[in-house]
């Protein structure tokens, strides 16, 4: 993992490209260029996020982002098993 602390643009410019990605494959390469997406940071502003998503009523929208948030918990948490 990363031990530079990302500032808050640069986590959301990662952030962003993240849920841009189409295939696992993308996510994937995005989570090796941007490690700190699988920080505690990174989890926190994407929880922020979703309820924001979901405050304005945007449960769709929610949704697609709970499962991208997902993935990378399941990523996080097999590269934590090694």
């Amino acid at each position: 993992m990363s031990t530079k602390l990302p500032n808050s643009q640069d986590l959301n410019k990662a952030l962003d490209i993240f849920i841009q990605t189409t295939t696992m494959e993308d996510g994937l390469n995005v989570l090796q260029q941007y490690p700190e997406l699988l920080e505690d940071n990174a989890d926190l502003l994407f929880s922020s996020i979703i309820d924001s998503a979901r405050k304005q009523g945007h449960e769709v929208t929610a949704q697609a982002l709970d499962e991208r948030r997902d993935f990378i918990r399941n990523v996080r948490q097999e590269l934590s098993k090694k």
